[in-house]
C-alpha cells in the first residue's frame, strides 16, 4: 500500500521535472544547512529510485525502501539478510536487488520484499551486476582478480580476463561487454565470452567508480581527482581534473545532464554533462556513498562514517538573507527567516512586519510599547493600548490593575474601590465595598470600622472624640487580646485573652484567689482571678478569703479556723497553736533551744529585764552556757569582770605549759647526746641512712657508724708497720684475760649524778634502799668462728669478727 502511494505521488509530481534543470541552472546559491539526519548502522549503497523512494543497504545486511522527507529517512519496508555486505546493485528494472556479503550473494525480489536466491562462494564478492541475458556476474576485487558468470542454475564457467594487480570496481554495460578498473590505474574491457577487447590507459590513478551513462558513454572516476568520459564505440576520452584533486568514489548521472562526482574526503561535485566542465562543488566529511538532489535545486549528501551514515543539506536561499529556504519561514522576504510562533509576523522586531511578540501567535503589535499586545482577544490583550502604565483590568472598573502607573486602581479586583489615600488598604469610595472610615489616617481596624488607627492591631479602633467605647471603640487600646470592658476595671471581658476579666460584672481589682481542690495538700489552689471585688487590697479576690481575712490586706487563707492568718500563725494546722510559745509549752518532746527558752523561767526573767540603749539579747544557748560557766551575776546577767578574770587566768596558764613543753623537749634532747658522746666518744650525726653496727659488720661496713674511729691509715703521723690480721694465740690469750664490757665508770666520775649528766637539779636523796645487784655483762666469745682463708673480711677487726663471723659466714655460704 505504501509503495502505490509513493508511486502515485511520483507519478503526479512528474510534470515538475521539466522545471528542475531551470532551477539547477539558476543563479540561486546553495548554502550548508548542516545534517540532517544519522543512521544506526554505516551504509554501503545509496540509490533514488525511479518513484523517489531510496533504496539502502548497511554494513549489517539491513535492506530498506525509505520515503524521503527533509533530509531524513522513513522506512517503507525492510528485510535484514543478516550478513556482511560489501556492495548492492539494483537491475534496470528495480525488481531485483543484488546484496555482495563475505559469503556470496543474496538476490531479493523487491516487490516481493524478499531474498528469493542465495549464492554461495569459498570468497567474499565485492561487486555484482547483471548483463543482458539477465544472468548475474559476480566480481572478486582480491583473490581470484576476476569476474565469473551465473545463471539460474549457478556458474555458468565464463570469467573475466584475471586483473593482476587487483580491480575495484565493475560494471557490465547495456551491450554486454564487461569494464573492470584496475588498481593498476587502467580499465579493461572484455566481451561477454571473457576476451579481452581493449585495455584504457588515460586514468591516472586507481579506478574507484565506473557508471554508464544515458548516451553509453562510460564515465570513469579515479583516485588522482580526475573523471573521464569514453565514447564505447571508438574509445575517445574527454578528461576533467577536479578542481579539489580529491580521489573520486562514486558516480551518478542527475537528469540526463549533471554528473555527480563523490570524493573520499566528502566532497561532492557537479559537472556539466554538455560541456563536460566542473561546476560547484558542496563539502562534508567521510566518503560519498550517495546523493539526492531535489528538483527545486537542494542537494542531499550522504557519507558513510566507521560506523554509521549522515545525510547533509546544501539549501535553496532564495532571499539571499543566510538562511536556507527550508528554514526560512519567509523565503523571498529578506528581512525575515523566522517566525517561532507561526502567526505571519517575522520574529526579527526591525524587518518587515517584525513580531513584537514572536512567541505568541496571537499577538504582534504594541504601540504604546508596554510589552502587551494591542489584539484585546489574544493573550494578555491590552485593554489600554495607548497608556503604557496600563494593559489590564480585571474588575472592569476602568482603572488599570497596576497600581503604581497612570490610573492605576488599588484594588483590581473590587468594581466599588479603586483610590486608597492613605495606603491602608481600606477604598477611599464611602459608598463602596469596606469603606475608609478614617481616609486621611493609615490604620488598620476592621471590626469596629474600617482604616481607622489602631494601636494593639486587635483588629478594634482606638476611640477618638468622634467614635468612643459607646460605639464599639477598643476599651483597652494598647491590649492586643482585649477590646471590651463592661465594668471598666481595666480588665477586658474576652476569657480567651491576656488577664480576662473573672467579674466582668462589677469593678474590682483582684488578680488572684483560692479555690477548693481535694488533691491539694491544704484542700485549696492558688489561680489567677482578676477584675473581682477586692476590698483590703492584698490581692485576693474577697469571696475566696477565710472568713475574717477579707479585711487584713496581710492574711488570706486560715486553714485551721483560729481567727489567725496562715502567714502569722505559727502552726495554721492546729487551732491551739498560733504562736511559738504556744507551741513549746504543748510539745514537750521538741527539745530544741528555742522551746528549752520558752520553758525556763530564769531566762525568760533575763529577757523580760530592763536593757539599756543597743543592748541585745543572748540567745537561749549562749545564755545557758555563761550561766553554767558561773558568769551570770544575782539578777542572771552574763557578769563581764567575770568573763575578763576567766580570759587573763587561762591565758597565762596556756602561756606557761607551752614553756614547761619546750624546756622538756630540750632535756630530752641533750640526754640523747651525751649518752651516743659516752659510746662512740663524738656527738652522733645520723645521716639519711643510719645502720647498726650488726648490719654494718654483715654487709662489709663495719666501724662506718661510729664517727670516732681511724677513718685510715693517713691519719697517723709516723709511719707503721702494715695491720697484721693473723690470728696469734697470744693474742687470744690476751683477749681472753682483758674484759670486753664497757663501765660506766669509765666514762663519768663517780663524782658525777645521773642528775648532773642529765643537766638538771637533783632532787633531795630519798631513804637508803638495798643496793641493787650489779648487772653481769655478757661476756664474749672464747675464740670466735673459724677465720676464712682469704683472712677476715675487708674492714674487720677480731673483736667484731669474734660477735658477728658466725652469721656473717650464714649469710655468705
Amino acid at each position: 500500500m505504501n509503495r502505490l502511494l509513493v508511486v502515485f505521488i511520483a507519478f503526479t509530481m512528474l510534470p515538475l521535472i521539466a522545471f528542475a534543470p531551470a532551477v539547477a541552472a539558476s543563479d540561486v546559491e546553495l548554502i550548508d544547512a548542516g545534517y540532517t539526519h544519522q543512521t544506526s548502522a554505516k551504509l554501503v549503497h545509496w540509490e533514488v529510485m525511479n518513484d523517489g523512494t531510496v533504496l539502502t543497504v548497511d554494513d549489517n545486511g539491513n535492506l530498506s525502501v525509505n520515503a524521503f522527507s527533509n533530509g531524513i529517512l522513513v522506512p517503507l519496508w525492510s528485510l535484514d539478510l543478516n550478513v556482511t555486505a560489501n556492495s548492492a546493485r539494483l537491475d534496470d528494472a528495480e525488481v531485483l536487488a543484488a546484496v555482495a556479503h563475505e559469503e556470496g550473494v543474496f538476490v531479493v525480489h523487491m516487490d516481493l520484499q524478499i531474498a528469493n536466491r542465495n549464492i554461495s562462494t569459498p570468497e567474499r564478492v565485492n561487486d555484482m551486476d547483471w548483463d543482458t541475458e539477465g544472468d548475474l556476474w559476480l566480481a572478486y576485487f582480491a583473490g581470484r582478480r576476476r569476474a565469473e558468470e551465473y545463471n539460474n542454475e549457478g556458474s555458468t564457467g565464463t570469467t573475466s580476463p584475471q586483473i593482476q594487480s587487483g580491480f575495484n570496481s565493475f560494471i557490465v554495460l547495456n551491450d554486454g561487454r564487461l569494464a573492470l578498473g584496475g588498481f593498476d590505474s587502467k580499465v579493461t574491457i572484455a566481451d561477454n565470452g571473457g576476451t579481452t577487447l581493449t585495455t584504457l590507459n588515460e586514468p591516472g590513478g586507481i579506478v574507484n567508480a565506473l557508471i554508464e551513462d544515458h548516451d553509453g558513454n562510460l564515465i570513469v572516476g579515479s583516485a588522482n581527482g580526475a573523471v573521464y568520459r569514453y565514447d564505447t564505440n571508438s574509445w575517445a576520452v574527454e578528461t576533467l581534473s577536479l578542481s579539489h584533486g580529491s580521489s573520486v568514489v562514486h558516480l551518478e548521472e542527475v537528469g540526463n545532464s549533471t554528473y555527480v562526482a563523490g570524493t573520499q574526503n566528502g566532497k561532492v561535485t557537479m559537472i556539466d554533462g554538455a560541456t563536460f566542465t566542473e561546476e560547484d562543488t558542496y563539502a562534508s566529511q567521510g566518503p560519498v556513498v550517495g546523493t539526492k538532489t531535489e528538483y527545486t535545486g537542494q542537494v542531499y549528501i550522504t557519507t558513510s562514517f566507521l560506523s554509521y551514515s549522515k545525510i547533509r543539506l546544501y539549501d535553496l536561499d532564495t532571499d539571499g538573507d543566510g538562511v536556507t529556504d527550508t528554514n526560512d519561514a519567509f523565503p523571498t522576504e529578506i528581512t525575515q527567516w523566522n517566525d517561532a510562533d507561526m502567526d505571519g509576523y517575522g520574529d526579527n522586531p526591525n524587518g518587515f512586519n517584525g513580531d513584537q511578540f514572536p512567541d505568541d501567535e496571537t499577538q504582534y503589535i504594541d504601540v504604546d510599547g508596554d510589552g502587551h499586545g494591542d489584539n484585546p482577544a489574544g493573550t494578555e490583550g491590552d485593554l489600554f493600548p495607548d497608556n503604557p502604565d496600563q494593559w489590564q483590568d480585571r474588575d472592569g472598573d476602568g482603572y488599570g490593575d497596576n497600581m503604581q502607573g497612570e490610573d492605576g486602581d488599588m484594588f483590581p479586583d473590587e468594581p466599588t474601590q479603586w483610590e486608597d489615600g492613605d495606603q491602608d488598604g481600606y477604598g477611599s469610595n464611602p459608598n463602596g465595598l469596606m469603606p475608609d472610615a478614617c481616609p486621611t489616617q493609615n490604620g488598620f481596624s476592621k471590626y469596629d470600622r474600617y482604616g481607622c488607627t489602631d494601636s494593639d492591631l486587635d483588629g478594634y479602633s482606638n476611640p477618638d472624640e468622634f467614635f468612643g467605647v459607646d460605639q464599639g471603640a477598643d476599651a483597652l487600646p494598647t491590649q492586643g487580646t482585649q477590646w471590651i470592658d463592661q465594668d471598666g476595671d481595666g480588665y477586658g471581658d474576652n476569657t480567651t485573652g491576656l488577664l480576662p476579666d473573672a467579674c466582668p460584672w462589677e469593678f474590682g481589682n483582684s488578680t488572684r484567689a483560692w479555690i477548693s481542690n481535694a488533691t491539694a495538700a491544704l484542700g485549696f489552689i492558688e489561680v489567677a482571678s482578676y477584675g473581682c471585688e477586692d476590698l483590703d487590697g492584698d490581692g485576693w479576690v474577697d469571696r475566696s478569703e477565710s472568713i475574717g481575712m477579707d479585711a487584713d490586706p496581710n492574711e488570706h487563707f486560715d486553714n485551721d479556723k483560729d481567727g489567725v492568718g496562715s502567714n502569722s500563725d505559727y502552726d495554721d494546722t492546729r487551732p491551739l497553736v498560733q504562736t511559738e510559745q504556744d507551741h513549746c509549752l504543748l510539745n514537750f518532746d521538741d527539745l530544741s533551744d528555742a522551746c528549752m527558752g520558752w520553758r525556763n523561767a530564769d531566762y525568760q526573767a533575763y529577757l523580760s529585764r530592763s536593757k539599756g540603749v543597743n543592748e541585745s539579747d543572748y540567745s537561749y544557748a549562749a545564755w545557758n552556757t555563761s550561766k553554767n560557766a558561773g558568769l551570770l551575776n544575782d539578777g542572771g546577767e552574763v557578769d563581764s569582770s567575770t568573763v575578763k578574770q576567766v580570759m587573763i587566768v587561762g591565758g597565762g596558764a596556756f602561756v606557761a605549759l607551752s614553756v614547761i613543753i619546750i624546756a622538756v623537749a630540750a632535756i630530752m634532747k641533750r640526754r640523747n647526746v651525751q649518752q651516743n658522746m659516752k659510746i662512740y666518744g663524738t656527738p652522733f650525726a645520723p645521716s639519711s641512712k643510719t645502720n647498726s653496727a650488726s648490719t654494718e659488720a654483715l654487709e662489709g661496713t663495719a666501724g662506718l657508724s661510729a664517727q670516732g674511729g681511724v677513718e685510715s691509715d693517713a691519719a697517723w703521723e709516723d709511719d707503721i708497720a702494715s695491720l697484721d690480721f693473723s690470728v696469734k694465740d697470744e693474742d687470744l690469750a690476751d683477749e681472753a684475760s682483758s674484759p670486753t664490757a664497757i663501765d660506766a665508770t669509765s666514762l663519768y666520775g663517780e663524782e658525777d649524778s645521773i642528775e648532773d649528766i642529765a643537766g638538771i637539779a637533783a632532787d633531795p636523796p630519798p631513804a637508803a634502799d638495798p643496793p641493787p645487784a650489779a648487772e653481769t655483762p655478757p661476756a664474749a666469745p672464747a675464740a670466735g668462728p673459724p677465720v676464712p682463708e682469704a683472712g677476715l673480711p675487708e674492714g674487720w677487726t677480731m673483736d667484731q669478727w669474734k660477735w658477728y663471723g658466725q652469721e656473717w659466714l650464714d649469710k655468705n655460704k
